[in-house]
């Protein structure tokens, strides 16, 4: 007998947030992201300061429960953002890492 595993998408993958990361870059795009980080320019939605503001004001909630859902009440701490120098600076950064993060899971093949 064989048996076939198949997996259910994940619902994080089906977010609005995620939904327009998936708009704003194609696959090859999501590999760079994935293997270079967004701090190489190749993200070039989630560059500035201002895009990264503008993309955490409107998907705060989605982003943080990732994060909360993953690692926790600790989770700016297990990420490292409690460094920053400014609200900017660390508005960026976690944009950054959740770009990146989705990135990670859409070319794993977790979406």
């Amino acid at each position: 007998m064989i048996t076939t595993t198949v997996y259910a998408p994940s619902p994080i993958m089906h977010l609005p947030a995620v939904d327009s990361i998936k708009a704003s870059y194609d696959i090859d795009t999501l590999r760079e992201i994935a293997e270079y980080g967004c701090e190489s320019g190749i993200a070039h939605d989630h560059i500035y300061y201002q895009q990264t503001w503008d993309f955490f004001l409107k998907y705060e909630d989605d982003i943080e429960d990732y994060f909360f859902n993953m690692l926790g009440d600790e989770w700016m701490y297990e990420l490292g953002l409690c460094n920053a120098e400014s609200a900017r600076q660390l508005i960026n950064n976690l944009v950054w890492v959740y770009v990146e993060s989705i990135a990670n899971q859409i070319v794993e093949g977790n979406n």
